[in-house]
């Protein structure tokens, strides 16, 4: 059974969705920046609100941006990171269900896109919809309740650490769409044996035609010599006292 050919994602730098996904990453960071300013006595928030989240996004974009076409399995290292952040922001949830379906939700994003980079998911389509579903809940359902709730309105900070996690979201579904795929080479050294073919029966080859009579060697063609190329032949002369009767009697 021949092995199916091994594969490698990867991702063009000057591409619009790894553009756009460094913009939205950068817009996280500003908004994250702004929506804590003035919370970083706590440590722990520091750590875990601030320090965790931007240094995720700088990593990814920096490893996108150098590595993302050579090596596009090290942004599972920041993606896990964020991964982190999300879990421990869910923990905040007052809501156990949905704790525990956002820390559900979060692990599968971090299989599916460690599986995708890795090699192990041979297709990139499982992780679009994997982060685009989630920001359109936020949009249309979380958010918009949290807008029209007028007696606890929404404050400026918490709006910002909402826009941070929108553009994350956003982010990480234009890089997946990014992504490209090419096989790769195997080297001979791995390669299936060629399995010898049966041997066919060579055709019968055709009758030898039969020989043609060699042709009688043909005599040369006479040709008279010329005159003076012939022996002379003798002249013989009369004596005039002779006759045919016999030589003449004395008288």
């Amino acid at each position: 059974m021949q092995s199916k050919p091994k594969i490698r994602f990867y991702t063009e730098r000057d591409s619009f969705g790894v553009e756009a996904a460094v913009i939205l990453l950068s817009l996280s960071i500003i908004f994250r920046l702004i929506g804590t300013w003035g919370l970083w006595s706590n440590r722990e928030f520091l750590l875990t609100q601030v320090a965790l989240p931007v240094g995720s996004a700088l990593l990814f974009i920096l490893l996108l941006l150098l590595l993302g076409r050579v090596a596009l399995w090290s942004t599972s290292l920041p993606v896990l990171a964020g991964v982190v952040f999300f879990i421990l922001k869910a923990f905040s949830f007052e809501d156990k269900m949905q704790l525990v379906l956002c820390i559900l939700l979060y692990v599968l994003a971090a299989v599916l896109w460690c599986g995708t980079v890795f090699h192990l998911i041979r297709t990139k389509w499982l992780l679009p919809p994997l982060f685009l579903l989630p920001f359109l809940y936020h949009v249309l359902v979380v958010d918009l309740k949290a807008l029209q709730n007028t007696a606890q309105p929404v404050t400026f900070a918490d709006g910002m650490q909402e826009m941070s996690v929108l553009c994350i979201m956003l982010a990480l579904f234009f890089a997946s769409l990014a992504i490209k795929k090419r096989y790769k080479e195997t080297p001979a050294a791995e390669q299936p044996p060629v399995q010898p073919q049966p041997e066919s029966e060579p055709a019968s080859a055709p009758a030898a035609a039969p020989a043609a009579p060699t042709p009688a060697a043909e005599a040369p063609a006479y040709e008279p010599h010329a005159a003076a190329d012939r022996p002379p032949f003798p002249q013989l002369t009369l004596d005039p006292d002779e006759t045919d009767e016999g030589p003449s009697a004395p008288v």
